[in-house]
């Protein structure tokens, strides 16, 4: 059994397992979790050779592409878990008594002490000794012709380190929590609708408890490329009728009773189903309006009547001039109106693009295409971590034990003034539980302050 101690409590096995810890962590952050079109799978299917499929399938039976959730991972976590408490409670006894025991006076100590200093001083030594320990617990004793001080401080400080080691130890269980009864999976919502159902990466689905309606999405693109500059999800959390909106962009999650919500990635959804929001009417009197595919609406103030009869989400013009959608990305978005009069006798049709309102004008009419809702979705990554805020509670400890043990130190002086023939002499020595080699230097202080 002592063996065995000895090897959960070895300093060795903690870095072992503590690097161990790191590079998974790091293959972690280079791997994108659950995500088989990442762009390390692809980088390493061309590295390799294979295709991003069998890379894929290798990273999950490797238990790399669900890192954290992975049975050697967590091992690592219990064992390094082991270790700490093994290494804490093999060593605790002896610290405690170090903390339970005050220092008390050694008559004999100044003989055997390696760090001692003795020399003659005047006869208010001991005025001066009592004043350079005055920050220190002290405990006297007296012979009638000699003085004996032992004095302390930071006596606290020995805990530092087991300290640290319970808020690691509340980090790895709070991690292990998080692990096991948390989870992360993606919604999809498209504009208009809601859903409350959470897909893995396994394809198993989790209701959650509350529904949540994407609004409205919003997404602009950098000059002349397909790359996203940014993109925004507004949504309506339902919870039991009650409703909370928020916003969600890349990088700035909505946080709700434990559950954080990630804008992750969007599509284009093709439909007839779509509302177009109008601004139309007479110049400068224009009203906002809705619209829907094969339904006439009247512009406002006029007996003008029109219908959005066609929709691109990124209309342009090819080499020889015609007009094509060229991907499905809401880049360029359009709707082509058609116009009648009175008399309900087309005028013609004309596309009016979103991002150039003067597109929209019908002589002294305009009908300006605002927005379009219903044509786009939105991918939600969730997370739940129940014991998210115990981790703080973690590093807060940690923190606290660092700050005792390295900012803070046992200090122990014991002094010994004997009057001997109308002379003062006082010896003095010192010890430190940490940077011992600056012993000489205290003891070098406590002398000139003397003398």
């Amino acid at each position: 059994m002592k063996r065995i101690l000895d090897f959960f409590a070895s300093v060795k096995l903690a870095m072992f397992l503590f690097i161990m810890i790191a590079l998974g962590s790091s293959i972690g952050t280079f791997v994108q979790q659950n995500d088989s079109g990442s762009k390390a799978v692809f980088w390493l299917s061309d590295k390799l050779g294979m295709t991003h499929e069998q890379v894929y399938n290798f990273l999950v039976k490797a238990g790399i592409a669900d890192l954290y959730s992975s049975w050697w991972f967590i091992t690592l976590l219990v064992l390094f878990g082991l270790n700490l408490t093994v290494c804490t409670f093999y060593r605790l006894s002896h610290v405690y008594r170090q903390l339970k025991t005050p220092v008390t006076v050694n008559r004999n100590i100044f003989d055997n002490s390696s760090n001692s200093v003795t020399f003659e001083a005047d006869d208010d030594a001991e005025a001066k000794v009592r004043s350079f320990l005055k920050n220190y617990s002290t405990v006297e004793e007296t012979d009638g012709k000699t003085l004996y001080l032992a004095a302390e401080k930071g006596r606290f400080s020995r805990s530092g380190v087991y300290i640290t080691h319970l808020g690691i130890m509340v980090i790895l269980i709070a991690a292990l929590a998080g692990i096991i009864f948390g989870f992360k999976g993606n919604l999809g919502v498209i504009e208009g609708q809601s859903d409350d159902v959470v897909v893995f990466a396994d394809g198993k689905t989790k209701p959650l408890p509350f529904a949540v309606r994407l609004d409205n999405f919003d997404v602009k693109y950098y000059k002349d490329s397909v790359k996203a500059e940014l993109y925004r999800s507004d949504i309506t959390i339902i919870d039991n009728k009650k409703e909370t909106q928020a916003q969600i962009l890349v990088n700035s999650p909505v946080s709700y009773k434990g559950y954080r919500l990630f804008q992750t990635n969007f599509g284009f959804y093709a439909n007839k189903d779509l509302s177009f929001i109008m601004n139309t009417g007479k110049k400068g009197q224009v009203k906002q309006i809705a619209a829907s595919f094969g339904k006439k609406f009247t512009v406002p103030g006029t007996e003008i009547s029109a219908e959005v009869v066609d929709f691109a989400p990124s209309l342009g013009q090819d080499e020889k001039g015609r007009l094509v959608n060229f991907n499905t990305l809401m880049m360029n978005p359009a709707v082509l109106i058609e116009v009648f009069d009175e008399n309900e006798v087309s005028l013609g049709t004309k596309w009016v693009f979103n991002a150039y309102p003067e597109s929209g004008l019908f002589n002294d009419v305009s009908i300006q295409f605002e927005d379009v809702r219903g044509a786009q979705y939105s991918v939600l990554s969730v997370t739940y971590d129940p014991a998210e805020y115990i981790v703080y509670v973690g590093f807060f400890i940690l923190g606290l034990g660092v700050v005792i043990a390295f900012y803070f130190r046992h200090e122990r002086i014991w002094v010994r003034i004997t009057e001997t023939e109308g002379k003062t002499e006082v010896s003095a020595c010192a010890d430190r539980s940490k940077f011992k080699s600056s012993v000489p230097e205290l003891l070098e202080k406590l002398k000139n302050s003397t003398l």
